[in-house]
């Protein structure tokens, strides 16, 4: 038995992976504002993530109706994450920002420095996964919070690579699902051309049932979980896989 704790698991991607853990029969912990699944072993927490306040109380009385003597692999995928604000960043309100980079990035930081402390005698395997983009990689137009969170998220899990070399049951991963089709997708196709000037891209890949299903992203980063011995890079990217 293992345990998800998996963030922004209302829909899309977070959705499919808390579904499909626990079809495995593993133990999940999901964290977001609203909820599907009733499920004995799935332990929902209802937070905003775009603050910490009250979120490791929360944990600590989940982790306390498990046990987790029983669990041979833990798991923390920080998958919540928001695209908006997009356009010129002299547009943008100060709360705004302030909130899309806790989401973004402040919270899965908080999470996972949680997660470190509170299996630290753990010797089974433990995982970190910041689901990235390759917004990480190369500056989009109108995208610059976006972009700018999901980079320093990806520099700070190669970073704890480098920190917890010394910890050979510990690995952290950044993995891209490529373009889902989601509610974020449909965000952006919503936006004008003068807050977005490469919407009409991402309206062309949906028309053209280019968008990949999160059930399938899912199902490649579930499996890539189950075998630890074989993760051998700190970037993974669904396309290449």
């Amino acid at each position: 038995m293992q345990l998800f704790i998996i963030t922004g698991a209302s829909r899309g991607l977070g959705l499919a992976l808390t579904e499909l853990a626990l079809n495995e029969k593993h133990l999940v912990i999901s964290i977001s504002r609203t909820n599907t699944i009733i499920h004995p072993s799935h332990f929902h927490l209802s937070h905003n993530l775009s603050t910490w306040k009250g979120l490791e109380t929360k944990l600590m009385k989940a982790m306390g109706k498990i046990d987790v003597k029983k669990v041979r692999a833990i798991h923390l995928i920080n998958n919540a994450a928001a695209i908006e604000p997009i356009g010129e960043i002299q547009d943008f309100d100060q709360t705004e920002i302030e909130k899309h980079i806790a989401l973004n990035f402040t919270t899965p930081i908080f999470l996972s420095r949680w997660l470190l402390n509170t299996f630290k005698k753990k010797t089974c395997p433990v995982t970190i996964t910041n689901i990235s983009s390759g917004a990480a990689l190369h500056p989009i137009i109108n995208w610059s919070l976006y972009c700018s969170t999901k980079s320093g998220l990806k520099m700070f899990t190669d970073c704890l690579n480098e920190d917890f070399k010394h910890r050979k049951n510990f690995r952290a991963l950044s993995f891209a699902p490529g373009v889902m089709d989601t509610d974020m997708q449909a965000t952006i196709r919503k936006q004008s051309k003068q807050k977005f000037k490469n919407v009409e891209r991402f309206k062309e890949l949906k028309d053209k049932r280019q968008l990949l299903p999160p059930d399938k992203v899912a199902r490649g980063l579930y499996d890539l979980l189950q075998s630890p011995e074989k993760v051998d890079q700190t970037f993974y990217d669904i396309r290449e896989m």
